[in-house]
């Protein structure tokens, strides 16, 4: 991760807004963290001719990162497509459907009116209190209609917002990128095996080797914001490059090495319906695995080795489904459907596990970018050794979008 701790060759008032956006950051206030990080990156901006610094940069884009990932449901409740999008825990699907067939009733009863003037009184043959219950059955079904309007305009500004802070997000580390990517041709790369942080390494503290470190994180970082955006390709280029440079940072057995595989893994997958990436995408699957078999055989407390059995099991299940051709189960589902037989397990479909149900019909292209790169140019990365969230889209046939965690 980028060093927040580097406030020495900061002026006091940068140092300031760093500790200020750490502070927000630490209790999950991203928005604000931003905002701070935002003013640190402007304020070095205009006192350095305006230059741009790649760790200011790095702490900003992590932190519109994570405040688009907090605005995007995965942390909350759970997002549909259904005029009332958010389901909190509160209501269940029969108390919504009840109400929606109630709000139904009530503009069926509307359209029973055909004037907008009011009726002359007698003409109609009502009475005053009548007139009066038509008027306000009238009036409840307006305001009803305009609580539905501004909702539906509140989810799309959260959308809008989402998205802007994605996109702010890639262009903001990209940027962060091509100043590492400047900096490294600069220095000279040790004279040392790979990987350069084995263990009893000595080149913790080599320039070379913490520049190399924040790049690798910086392309992660645009792998994490374009799986968000649902931008698989330029996902798998981006966190294709991550692992290629921390393979030349750590060991096998790195946590951070199973994590890129894993990422990796997940892009592949998406990119399109491709047999040959979804090969890829198995194998990295295996690497993850046996990345955390050799994690796993030096470990000694007995809690994380139990955690570790858990997601070896998921991750073997996964790669398992990877192999498997989903052309040819979708084949064999509609012969069951024609022949009568074995429809009610061709039905019920194959059950996912690690990061949810795998069907071809989530191989779905380059969908919803939010930026591509033209040149050349983690916050706390999320330990394998616990359960890492990731939306993986699947629409059904309402286009309701579904979220699945990732590993």
């Amino acid at each position: 991760m980028a060093d927040e701790t580097r406030t020495t060759s900061y002026s006091p008032e940068i140092s300031k807004l760093i500790s200020e956006g750490s502070k927000a950051y630490a209790v999950k206030n991203y928005d604000l963290a931003g905002e701070k990080y935002a003013e640190a990156c402007e304020k070095y901006s205009e006192t350095h001719d305006g230059q741009e610094d790649g760790d200011l940069l790095l702490l900003y884009g992590k932190a519109l990162f994570q405040s688009g990932v907090s605005k995007s449901g995965i942390l909350g409740g759970v997002k549909t497509n259904d005029a009332n999008a958010v389901v909190e825990g509160g209501k269940g699907k029969g108390e919504k459907e009840g109400e929606e067939d109630a709000e139904a009733e009530e503009e069926n009863q509307d359209n029973f009116q055909f004037y907008d003037a009011e009726p002359v009184e007698g003409e109609d043959g009502k009475t005053d209190d009548e007139d009066k219950v038509d008027t306000q059955e009238g009036n409840d079904g307006n305001e009803e209609e305009e609580e539905e309007e501004e909702q539906e305009e509140q989810e799309e500004q959260e959308e809008e917002a989402e998205e802007s802070d994605f996109e702010m997000a890639w262009m903001i580390l990209d940027v962060a990128r091509g100043l590492f990517e400047g900096q490294l041709e600069k220095l000279q790369k040790p004279e040392f095996p790979t990987p350069y942080l084995a263990q009893n390494s000595n080149l913790k503290d080599n320039q070379y080797v913490t520049i190399l470190t924040k790049l690798a994180e910086t392309f992660d970082l645009l792998g994490e914001v374009s799986l968000e955006s649902e931008n698989f390709p330029q996902a798998a280029q981006d966190l294709q490059k991550s692992l290629d440079i921390r393979l030349q940072l750590y060991p096998t057995l790195s946590s951070l090495i199973s994590e890129s595989h894993y990422k990796l893994a997940l892009a592949l997958e998406f990119c399109v319906n491709d047999d040959d990436l979804r090969k890829q995408a198995a194998q990295h699957i295996q690497m993850a695995i046996k990345s955390l078999e050799e994690r796993d055989a030096v470990e000694e407390d007995q809690e994380k080795k139990k955690n570790n059995a858990e997601l070896l099991g998921e991750l073997k299940d996964k790669y398992k489904d990877l192999l498997h051709d989903p052309q040819e189960e979708q084949l064999n589902m509609l012969k069951g459907l024609l022949t009568g037989s074995g429809a009610l397990g061709a039905l019920g479909g194959t059950a996912g596990v690690g990061a949810g149900p795998i069907t071809s019909e989530n191989t779905n292209g380059n969908s919803g970018s939010s930026s591509s790169r033209s040149s050349s140019g983690n916050s706390n990365v999320n330990n394998l050794n616990s359960l890492v969230r990731k939306r993986k889209p699947s629409k059904d046939k309402e286009g309701d979008v579904k979220k699945q965690k990732k590993i």
